[in-house]
């Protein structure tokens, strides 16, 4: 062979063969790995926007109820009624489950008040809304909409201004001081506990 000839010999490439193939598999790697942690960091913060929709939904709905109670007008036949619809009720018991009733200020000034219902069935979160009104009757809500998923557990305590956090367990209260909310989410991440205090509401 010709000692001026240049060139690699076949060891060489093969060397250098197999160490670009152990980089490209490292780089590989790396990549899978951010994609994951993209994946689930993506997947966490729609998780936690969801929750933050719903709570903020929630704290709106409260500090926009009504600060009377509504009943139909007296007539000259009947006196004023004593079946007055309170302005906030809620229930939690291990048979009926967690529901909230309110009567709130309607979205656009004017337009009167609306019934507003939020409750639990199974592992999700629904609210429902009626139309706005001026005058009563009040339409009760229907369309229910599912605005937080993954609920395993929802808590109820209310404020009771002698005895303090008082857990609502099988009883329903109208007119409570304050309402905690205590939620507890099933996530990819793992058992996750979040919980909204509501008021003073009187």
């Amino acid at each position: 062979m010709n000692r001026n000839q240049q060139g690699f010999t076949l060891i060489e490439v093969m060397v250098a063969i197999m160490l670009m193939a152990v980089v490209s598999l490292i780089a590989w790697r790396g990549l899978d790995s951010v994609t994951r942690a993209d994946a689930h960091l993506q997947a966490s913060t729609e998780q936690t926007q969801a929750l933050l929709r719903a709570l903020n939904q929630l704290q709106l709905d409260v500090s926009l109820r009504a600060g009377v109670e509504l009943a139909p007008p007296p007539t000259a036949d009947q006196p004023p009624a004593a079946d007055a619809l309170p302005a906030v009720t809620v229930r939690s018991s291990d048979s009926k489950g967690f529901r909230l009733e309110l009567i709130r200020s309607a979205p656009t000034p004017g337009d009167g008040l609306q019934r507003v219902r939020w409750w639990l069935k199974g592992d999700t979160l629904y609210r429902a809304a009626a139309p706005a009104r001026d005058r009563y009757p009040l339409p009760a809500p229907k369309e229910a909409v599912a605005v937080l998923s993954q609920v395993s557990d929802l808590q109820v305590r209310v404020w009771d201004n002698d005895k303090g956090w008082r857990q609502l367990s099988g009883n329903r209260r109208s007119h409570p001081a304050g309402l905690e909310i205590t939620l507890v989410r099933q996530t990819p991440q793992g058992v996750e506990r979040y919980r909204q205090v509501l008021g003073p509401l009187d």
